[in-house]
């Protein structure tokens, strides 16, 4: 899932395409198989860090294609699982992503089966709807709305929606960034699956600034999750490496 956020009466709007200028859809006609968008990270660079789940297709052949295509600056596999393989991009165009935010969109779900994208994204009540769809027709000229529906006004107050809105309110962008990466990264996890110094890369930061906007963003979770009494703190280790 890209984006957790979601707001009551907005519109949810379907979309299917098929543009190789998108790298995820390039690589899905090449490799023949599927790709879900998990999450991406803005970088310092102006790039994107961008994870994709990978179904049906096996991480060299991803990574062997990905070399001739322009937008992609790097590529490497984060997890490899029986079935799927968990993959990230530095990629230089956001694709389909920044054609939807302009318009004040969110996308909710990016999926690409073998050169056939379908995205699914929710507009604000604010927003203009027609703008969101003209937009997106203008930059893939072959795309079709597959559904335009109006959500639902009540939200289930214990909903992963609501419970990621709420644990996620107080974290700056780049706090929310390095909690994600590290994440991802496997450096929360025992044994560490990478070091800060690596996860800094990703995020364009020296190792410093890292480990200080994710040990700040943590702090935050864990206060928004168990309310300690005010002025508690989590404290930033000095030797995390």
């Amino acid at each position: 899932m890209v984006n957790q956020r979601s707001s009551t009466g907005s519109v949810e709007l379907v979309f299917s395409f098929h543009d190789e200028r998108c790298f995820f859809v390039a690589v899905s006609e090449r490799a023949d198989c599927g790709l879900v968008a998990e999450g991406a990270v803005h970088r310092e660079d102006g790039n994107m860090l961008e994870f994709f789940t990978v179904h049906g297709a096996r991480p060299e052949t991803v990574l062997h294609i990905t070399d001739d295509l322009p937008s992609v600056r790097d590529a490497r596999v984060v997890s490899e699982h029986p079935d799927t393989t968990l993959m990230e991009f530095v990629v230089t165009d956001p694709c389909f992503t920044a054609t939807l935010a302009d318009t004040g969109a969110v996308v909710r779900e990016a999926t690409a089966q073998r050169g056939h994208a379908r995205i699914v994204a929710d507009v604000s009540p604010n927003s203009d709807v027609r703008r969101v769809v003209n937009r997106f027709f203008d930059r893939y000229e072959d795309a079709e709305l597959l559904s335009k529906r109006t959500l639902g006004r009540t939200i289930p107050a214990l909903s992963n929606r609501a419970q990621n809105a709420h644990l996620t309110a107080e974290l700056t962008d780049k706090q929310l960034r390095a909690v994600e990466i590290a994440t991802r990264e496997g450096y929360l996890t025992w044994p560490r699956e990478s070091t800060a110094t690596e996860c800094a890369a990703k995020m364009d930061v020296s190792q410093p600034t890292f480990s200080q906007h994710l040990w700040t963003g943590l702090g935050k979770l864990l206060t928004a999750m168990f309310e300690p009494y005010e002025g508690t703190e989590m404290s930033v280790p000095n030797d995390i490496s």
